[in-house]
């Protein structure tokens, strides 16, 4: 028996015990079920060798020496089925009491107990969880718990949401003509890496100007010269690998950890950039590719705004039979092409040297069928790659300068779009690099 299938009789001994039937049957009284003989039957289990595996409050069974489980016994200790010796299973001793004779002998003890800490916490409807303090003992068992929530959403429920105020939106995208000539073997692959719309940076502080304005100058010019260079591939991928935004909303800081940013601009304005950015690019290569495959992945600076920029593109590009617009809310994507097996993720979260293994267990059946196995990040924005099992997992630069606070750490690296194409039978058959040349003096005060 695997563990699944125990946890699934232990849940069904803790149902029993809370619908009250008690820990074991009352002599004479044959309607009384007790709760292990009630799971049982509804499981349709024997008896016997169920007993042996669940086992007792003062002998656990096998479930418990094979898996640590066993069933919530503190369910009917509350009722008082177990007495009042310390301590009973599912609680904890609070206070111990002694009472003494004129000779110093025990004439007495009380013993106050309650329910230990247990269940789940549930997050209140409208907040999402963003912390939780654990304090435990050098054993490792809990003591407390503190569990910080704040109102917002869940990605499934910001999907849902957005998708609900957009109802009997019409699409706005013009499909046009596809070009006369591509190549049906190839694939080629447009990464955005940590293009961070909205950071605002000064020349005379950082070596840089950079603003809302001048990124999307500079970036736009940096995808129009990278598509007219890649090869005309009839498939082309659009892969946004995180951090398209530098900030999430209107307090301008990090979500997690709330460092302070430095924005250009109020918040919608910044998510229409760069929305709007995505969409140029996606008619860039809809100049150049039959099909355009969208893939918007969240980065720890634009965790829910990648969700709203990539549902307002599926809803811009509704009516196009070109594009299609994955967005899906999750952190990784993996993605087939013949012989190759692509990934990517942003790099916050798990790090290059474990995203082999994820690759092999999220994408298992993609994985047995592929020969080149390719994954790649962003996030540190500089060019590393690692081959880990023969897996090539390589991460990009950026096209946006350091901020503040990275120049003063002494940050910095170089500055770049590339694109990689893919033959369905000989995986990557090349790539374009085009550097980012912005223009320094714009904007300069």
């Amino acid at each position: 028996m695997d563990r699944a299938a125990a946890e699934r009789e232990i849940a069904a001994v803790n149902e029993a015990l809370a619908a009250g039937y008690p820990i074991r049957s009352i002599p004479g009284q044959n309607t009384n079920r007790s709760a292990i003989r009630a799971a049982s039957d509804q499981l349709g289990v024997g008896r016997v060798a169920f007993a042996v595996r669940v086992g007792t409050p003062e002998e656990p069974g096998s479930h418990h020496t094979r898996f640590g489980i066993a069933p919530d016994w503190g369910i009917a200790a509350g009722r008082g089925e177990l007495g009042t010796k310390p301590v009973l299973p599912g609680w904890e001793m609070k206070r111990v009491s002694t009472k003494l004779n004129k000779d110093g002998e025990v004439a007495g003890e009380t013993i106050v107990q309650a329910p230990a800490a247990g269940g789940r916490f549930e997050v209140p409807p409208g907040h999402v969880m963003t912390k939780q303090t654990i304090a435990a003992r050098a054993d490792g068992r809990i003591e407390r718990s503190w569990i910080r929530t704040q109102p917002g959403m869940s990605p499934g429920e910001m999907v849902g949401t957005i998708r609900d105020a957009f109802e009997g939106f019409e699409a706005r995208a013009t499909p046009v003509p596809a070009p006369a000539l591509t190549d049906a073997d190839t694939a080629t692959v447009y990464p955005i890496a940590d293009a961070h719309i909205g950071l605002l940076t000064w020349k005379r502080e950082t070596g840089t100007n950079w603003d809302l304005n001048i990124a999307q100058m500079t970036i736009r010019q940096t995808v129009t010269r990278l598509v007219a260079a890649a090869p005309a591939s009839e498939q082309a991928v659009v892969l946004g690998l995180g951090d398209l935004l530098h900030a999430d909303g209107y307090d301008n800081c990090t979500p997690r950890s709330k460092n302070v940013l430095d924005v250009d601009g109020r918040y919608p304005k910044i998510l229409r950039a760069a929305t709007h950015l995505i969409i140029d690019t996606v008619d860039a290569a809809l100049s150049k590719h039959e099909r355009v495959l969208v893939r918007i992945l969240r980065g720890n600076h634009d965790r829910e705004s990648a969700i709203a920029v990539a549902l307002g593109l599926s809803l811009y590009y509704a009516n196009d039979p070109r594009v299609t617009v994955d967005d899906d809310p999750g952190y990784f994507w993996f993605w087939s092409w013949g012989s190759t097996l692509l990934g990517a993720t942003h790099g916050d979260a798990a790090k290059m040297a474990t995203m082999p293994l994820v690759m092999a267990t999220r994408a298992s059946a993609a994985w047995g069928q592929s020969r080149f196995r390719h994954i790649l990040t962003g996030h540190i924005h500089t060019k590393t790659a690692i081959e880990l099992s023969g897996v090539t997992v390589e991460s990009l630069q950026t096209p946006a300068p350091a901020d503040a606070w990275h120049h003063e750490m002494g940050y910095g690296a170089g500055r770049s779009m590339t694109a990689i194409t893919y033959h369905r039978e000989h995986g990557e058959t090349g790539r374009v690099k085009v550097n980012v040349v912005p223009a320094e003096s714009a904007g300069e005060v």
